[in-house]
């Protein structure tokens, strides 16, 4: 009698079977029961939802901390913004682009360059 259930055919269910073979031979979880998979992935997920949900709370404000301290220890005053000088440049690389692509895409008498 195999071990595993029988491979499914091509589809969404070969997908999810793969994972969850690819899933219990990582874990050595083809030789707990039932009641102890169902323990660890329950364990997992909510230690995994933690971690996403502290992520979504905590690191924006953390974020704003940081670029408080290095304009600090750049400019030497907390209050200056720190992306003004990065959306600068970003305008400018944009706008280099698209003044490089007008210029090259109209050639002599109006006909298209490639």
């Amino acid at each position: 009698m195999p071990h595993y259930p029988p491979r499914p055919s091509p589809g969404i269910r070969r997908v999810i079977w793969n994972q969850r073979m690819w899933l219990e031979s990582t874990f050595a979880m083809s030789m707990m029961q039932t009641w102890e998979k169902a323990l660890i992935v329950t364990v997992l997920a909510l230690v995994t939802l933690l971690v996403w949900f502290s992520l979504y709370t905590y690191f924006p404000s953390h974020v704003k901390y940081l670029a408080k301290r290095w304009s600090y220890y750049v400019y030497g005053d907390e209050t200056v913004e720190v992306s003004a000088p990065i959306k600068a440049w970003i305008k400018l690389q944009l706008q280099n682009l698209l003044g490089g692509l007008k210029n090259n895409t109209i050639g002599e008498k109006g006909k298209l360059e490639l």
